[in-house]
């Protein structure tokens, strides 16, 4: 048994079963020990593959958006859940290399809480070091402040989720949450939900849709994505909130085949069967409710310019590459074809979509 599964079963132990959320959030996040907190290879080396796994272009597209839509002002890109950096080194080599005027205009802050992390950002970055400050939360940044980009990528799908299950004979939801049964974690049905997504707050699930959903059918919610992201549309004085990410809206989280809900883990590249099993080990990810975090952003004053797919979006930022060659790298075949694995249906295309808001 490795340390996070005592940890974790010690806490159950202590205070009886505990939500998935609390599970999640101490399987990848434990200082220390969670799958986040020690440094993987992302891409063919490591469990999981980004758009910024397939090189440099993706980082490039978005440093080419970010100063389009900086237009000549001084630009303030914030990244959260910037990993080992690379997204954002990309970014200012694109800018540094061709969007001179601008550079001299340029700051940038990353939010990461986590120390071990942080070291490993600031040697990927160590040529950018004068250009990057780094905070460990939101709250550290006053509201209002960031007159630029506020970005991410692949971070709400990483964030803790609350497991629910549909009783149809009470017309409720209840909380699936995690226990500790014959030496392995177990689900177990907790007995007082008070989560506002239980008493359909945020779920937005129609009273003709809670009719004909059949009994135990499970689906999440994620209370800390749509606090983050509202938290973020506040320290956004002027300028554009960016996240890319898997996701769906409300409406398809009740798709006939997704009966089990949107929860995954993953290890080596595979779906594993086990959510509740190799703790540390696997990484652990869900769907993210783009209308709940599209309406967070509307309720702390953001207009939404787009949801669409990466497709849709990254096709738009090579179009205006093409009318704007010299503030591009030069579209050569390797940019090419890692253009087509970012921008193809069947590869990240259509499972990535784009949530641009702006102020």
């Amino acid at each position: 048994m490795n340390p996070l599964t005592d940890l974790i079963r010690d806490e159950i132990v202590a205070r009886g079963p505990i939500s998935f959320a609390r599970f999640m959030e101490r399987a990848l996040y434990e200082p220390g020990c969670g799958y986040y907190e020690i440094v993987r290879p992302v891409g063919r080396r490591g469990d999981f593959y980004t758009s910024v796994s397939v090189g440099p272009t993706f980082g490039e597209l978005l440093g080419f958006q970010f100063a389009q839509w900086a237009n000549g002002d001084a630009l303030h890109l914030m990244e959260a859940g910037a990993h080992d950096g690379r997204l954002m080194a990309d970014i200012l080599q694109c800018l540094q290399n061709h969007w001179p005027e601008l550079w001299p205009k340029l700051e940038c802050t990353i939010v990461e809480p986590s120390p071990a992390r942080r070291q490993v950002q600031a040697q990927t970055l160590a040529a950018f070091a004068g250009k990057i400050r780094w905070v460990s939360g939101l709250e550290e940044i006053p509201e209002g402040s960031i007159r630029g980009v506020i970005y991410s990528n692949e971070l709400l799908d990483a964030m803790p989720v609350h497991r629910l299950g549909w009783d149809a004979a009470t017309q409720a939801w209840f909380e699936w949450g995690v226990a500790w049964e014959a030496g392995r974690f177990a689900w177990r049905r907790l007995a007082v939900a008070e989560l506002k997504a239980v008493r359909n707050e945020t779920l937005q699930v129609s009273q003709a849709m809670r009719e004909v959903l059949p009994d135990g059918f499970v689906t999440v919610a994620c209370p800390r994505a749509a606090d983050w992201w509202h938290a973020a549309a506040r320290r956004l004085g002027r300028g554009t909130l960016l996240t890319l990410d898997y996701g769906l809206t409300s409406e398809e989280f009740f798709a006939p085949h997704r009966t089990s809900g949107t929860v995954r883990a993953y290890f080596q590249h595979q779906i594993a069967d086990d959510v509740l099993g190799n703790v540390g080990e696997q990484d652990l990810t869900a769907s993210v409710n783009f209308s709940v975090t599209q309406m967070m952003g509307e309720l702390a004053g953001l207009a939404t310019r787009a949801l669409q797919t990466q497709e849709q979006f990254l096709m738009g930022v090579f179009q205006q590459t093409l009318a704007r060659p010299d503030k591009f790298p030069e579209w050569t075949p390797e940019r090419r074809r890692q253009f087509q694995t970012l921008a193809h249906p069947q590869h990240l295309g259509r499972s990535h979509h784009a949530l641009v808001q702006s102020r």
